[in-house]
């Protein structure tokens, strides 16, 4: 068992369960890995207080000083706690011998942040009621969330979900420092059945730290009282009810793909089955069949109709303290996990000071995560890290000779610095050509092959305006059977070769490498805003998608966000000129201004090939910094993807259908992806409406804007 000083927080708020709470204190005692404190949170109820305090020896006995409710109560006890792990235990529970110990086994893993355990009812009289029905010899149905405990349909054996279960959940303190507290617009409050307080932080944990799991482990076993009130048809329709309503409220906060993403197949697999062997109970002369669709129906209808309700509700909760963070300006750092300090100096702003910090976390040549972290008195405090490398998939490879394509037109001096960079990144067999798309004069510009000659690199000129067509002719003179093509505002970091070409020597099948492109600055409204947008630091996760591996997402092939950024990848030649280039009618440079990145992964995806995203190759990224170039870029950006799948249905028909199934499902996407940002700047909400304004106008404008390009010269791809 993995060692760690544990807090079990307990939350009460009546005495009528003072039974119930002596119990739950009790066994935690007798924990076979005793906690290090237990600490029990009274929600405004001075009585209770006293009493617990009186009585419960060697305890500490607070009340809550946050907002009346569950996620107050919870709250206080986190600002209390002490230990490396904080367990939440419910008052009406009682744990088995070895919860504590089962749970902190789940932390083996660094990358582990939450552990939960099952919940098992005791209930009323000793039998299970036939309106929460169950399967022939099982110790949980479909309905038991209601009554808090663990369902039919949640894994049976230790596995990563989204979200714990309240009433018996752990997390690592540093937890709570990269997702913020949980929100007190969510949870119980005395008798109402509301909740998902616990949902939302998990989901905004992983949103936190896209590279953190979170982990349900069923032998950490608790057993949850079901008092009498809570099976009448009364409770069941109000706890739907709640639960529906409290799932619209996620939904606003964390978007609905993340909020619904484990209702949906619950809804779609365990009910149905549910009901069919039920069902089969009633044609079989049972009456607890009767009951048990009776229930089935009634709680989900319930809670399908508290979601509308809560999804027709005008005002949204408000939102959580840590948003603040997503509100420049954001300072940029690297620390290394072996010899990271406890708390980061950030420097002094000549004007303003720093809110937060985006943090790049290595462990030598590995990425282990990128945080946002927030500065407090000039300093932020970073969690414990992993000192342990994360392992190499091949430690020895033979070193692949790699081509790098920097096509540039109004940035040259960024030109050179990326190619600057590129040529002090440590890789041994490389050559760096740099394209010039907008030369003052047709034989070049002196200015720039001066300093792109003198730095040992190529120098080509492309007078035909358009990305697309410099990165084709860069990879036309190319020596090497790698192509790399990074973008003029692109600086890669040393190692940056080396792992992307252990990619391509790990996996002959593999046609592309992304890499994690983080922003070079965060320093103005319109870089933040960029970046919390468009950024690519939310892709901190090895992964390799193909068909077979991409089958779980409904917009595949078309969401971007699963390839990583095309302006920062690196091709296989003959893979690249089997899917003929980048096309010329889209791209920076012609009327589509953007696409071309997307349209060759899903020609790509269309072939059959597979795409690889290694976050251990790190870049950085100029951002747009002025705001009406911002406006701009989220205009284009909208423009590319129209024209993009406008032609994508102009060479193969058959997709129109395909992309008007994933429509829907992508507007929500689109929808969801809202930073974050403080309802009291008015400014900064002002200016978000109008970048998606500008973004869903460029989408009207795709089809008109491919036409131009049509009109203006490009003829399909090279």
């Amino acid at each position: 068992m993995t060692s760690f000083d544990t807090t079990v927080v307990i939350c009460a708020y009546t005495a009528d369960r003072w039974d119930d709470l002596t119990a739950a204190v009790a066994s935690v005692r007798d924990q076979s890995a005793p906690p290090r404190e237990i600490i029990v949170v009274v929600d405004h109820n001075p009585e209770l207080e006293r009493r617990a305090a009186a009585e419960f020896v060697g305890v500490t006995v607070v009340p809550n000083a946050g907002r009346r409710g569950l996620s107050g109560a919870r709250n206080t006890a986190v600002g209390l706690a002490k230990g490396d792990v904080i367990a939440f235990l419910d008052d009406d529970a009682e744990a088995a011998p070895d919860w504590l110990e089962q749970l902190l086994a789940g932390y083996r893993d660094r990358d582990v942040l939450a552990v939960g355990g099952s919940a098992r009812p005791r209930w009323p009289g000793g039998r299970r009621p036939a309106k929460l029905p169950a399967g022939r010899g099982s110790v949980h149905g479909e309905l038991d969330w209601v009554v808090g405990c663990t369902y039919t349909g949640q894994p049976t054996a230790e596995e990563p979900v989204r979200n714990l279960m309240g009433c018996n959940m752990s997390f690592r303190r540093e937890a709570f420092t990269l997702a913020g507290p949980f929100s007190e617009d969510l949870g119980r409050i005395g008798r109402t059945p509301l909740g998902c307080e616990e949902t939302e932080l998990c989901i905004r944990l992983r949103q936190a730290s896209p590279g953190a799991r979170i982990v349900f482990r069923p032998q950490a076993v608790v057993r949850h009282r079901v008092t009498p009130e809570r099976i009448t048809w009364a409770y069941l329709r109000r706890r739907g009810w709640g639960e529906g309503l409290s799932k619209a409220y996620v939904s606003r906060l964390v978007g609905s793909e993340a909020a619904l993403s484990t209702e949906r197949d619950y809804l779609s697999r365990t009910i149905p089955a549910a009901v069919v062997r039920e069902f089969g109970r009633l044609a079989l002369g049972r009456t607890a069949g009767a009951s048990g669709v009776l229930g089935l129906v009634t709680v989900v209808s319930s809670t399908a109709a508290g979601y509308l309700r809560g999804k027709a509700q005008l005002r949204p909760p408000r939102p959580r303290p840590a948003s603040a963070l997503a509100h420049g300006p954001i300072h940029i750092a690297t620390v290394d996990a072996r010899t990271a300090p406890e708390e980061l100096p950030v420097p002094h702003r000549p004007v303003g000071h720093y809110r937060a910090a985006q943090v790049l976390v290595r462990d030598g040549d590995r990425t282990l995560d990128v945080l946002l972290l927030p500065v407090e008195r000039g300093v932020v405090r970073l969690p414990k890290f992993a000192t342990a490398p994360a392992p190499r998939r091949r430690p020895e490879f033979t070193r692949p000779p790699v081509s790098v394509v920097i096509p540039t037109a109004h940035r040259k001096r960024q030109a050179v610095a990326s190619a600057r960079a590129a040529l002090a990144a440590g890789y041994p067999h490389i050559e760096v050509i740099v394209v010039d798309n907008l030369p003052r004069l047709p034989e070049g510009d002196d200015w720039l092959r001066g300093e792109v000659e003198a730095l040992g690199a190529r120098y080509v000129v492309e007078p035909r305006k358009g990305v697309s067509i410099a990165r084709n002719t860069g990879a036309r003179v190319a020596s090497h059977g790698l192509i790399a093509f990074v973008d003029e505002n692109i600086t890669v970091e040393p190692g940056w070769f080396d792992a992307v070409t252990e990619e391509f020597a790990a996996d002959p099948a593999v046609g592309c490498v992304t890499s994690l492109v983080l922003p070079a600055s965060l320093e103005t409204d319109a870089e933040v805003l960029f970046e919390r947008l468009k950024g690519y630091s939310n892709s901190v996760r090895w992964q390799r998608i193909d068909r077979d591996t991409a089958r779980e997402d409904p917009l595949y092939p078309l969401s971007m966000a699963r390839y990583g950024p095309g302006s920062c990848a690196t091709w296989r030649r003959e893979v690249f000129e089997d899917l003929g280039g980048f096309d010329p009618l889209l791209g920076a440079g012609t009327p589509t201004m953007a696409g071309e990145d997307l349209d060759l992964f899903v020609r790509l995806a269309y072939a059959g090939g597979a795409v690889v995203h290694t976050p251990h190759a790190v870049a950085r990224h100029i951002h747009r910094a002025d705001w009406l170039e911002l406006r701009e870029r989220m205009r284009g950006y909208g423009v590319g993807l129209a024209a993009m799948l406008v032609l994508s249905v102009r060479r193969r028909p058959v997709t129109a259908f395909s992309i008007l199934r994933r429509v829907p499902r992508g507007a929500a996407r689109l929808a969801s992806r809202t930073p974050e940002l403080p309802l009291s700047d008015r400014a900064a909400r002002s200016r978000l409406r109008q970048l998606r304004r500008d973004e869903r106008l460029g989408l009207l404008g795709g089809a008109a804007a491919l036409m131009r390009a049509r009109g203006e010269g490009g003829s399909g791809r090279r």
